[in-house]
């Protein structure tokens, strides 16, 4: 929350912030999945979108986005839920606009997060995932390794990232913008009815 506060949002965010301008989120929903402490849907909501729902597996991260939600007077616009989103699911209404920032490479079970949240989603899903190249599959995978043996609640996953983007485009959407940082792919996508219509 610190480095938010004094230096704003990390450079994937800021390149997932550049991409979804291209999708008209103005007057958008978001349901912005594994948020943290909240700063890119905050910084989405003081650029014009609507409404967003934070949800967040840790309690201590929920606790911090509702502090900043407060402090830039967005309350009443914000909603935050404490838990696993594909164990929710049903709960959640749908949104406009889906944000997945580095969440697919700390989920064990890509599918079901993928059907999850892309059914939650009318219109855009975004996403950062670590990019595809031997240095980052090596990497995450000696954490995934070292987070088994030592039974940690938490590691990384290694997907197969080019089949993960395959089926986001095999339920009805298509990538409209892309860029990347050193280890991270951002990847935003749009429905084809929708993208074709603008």
């Amino acid at each position: 929350m610190k480095r938010f506060r004094k230096k704003g949002l990390a450079k994937e965010q800021q390149l997932l912030v550049e991409g979804l301008s291209k999708t008209s989120f103005v007057g958008q929903s978001i349901l912005d999945i594994g948020c943290g402490i909240g700063g890119l849907h905050l910084t989405l909501l003081l650029r014009g979108a609507s409404t967003a729902l934070g949800i967040d597996i840790a309690p201590g991260m929920i606790d911090a986005a509702r502090t900043l939600s407060r402090e830039h007077h967005m309350e009443f616009q914000t909603d935050y839920r404490v838990g696993d989103f594909v164990a929710m699911r049903e709960t959640i209404a749908m949104a406009d606009l889906t944000i997945a920032d580095k969440v697919v490479c700390c989920y064990a079970d890509l599918p079901a997060l993928l059907s999850s949240s892309l059914s939650k989603t009318r219109r855009v899903f975004a996403l950062t995932h670590p990019r595809d190249h031997t240095f980052n599959y090596l990497l995450i995978r000696s954490l995934a390794t070292l987070g088994e043996v030592l039974r940690l609640p938490f590691h990384p996953y290694w997907h197969d990232w080019q089949s993960m983007s395959a089926s986001i485009e095999a339920n009805g959407l298509r990538r409209v913008w892309s860029s990347k940082t050193l280890f991270w792919q951002v990847e935003v996508f749009e429905r084809v009815t929708i993208a074709q219509e603008m």
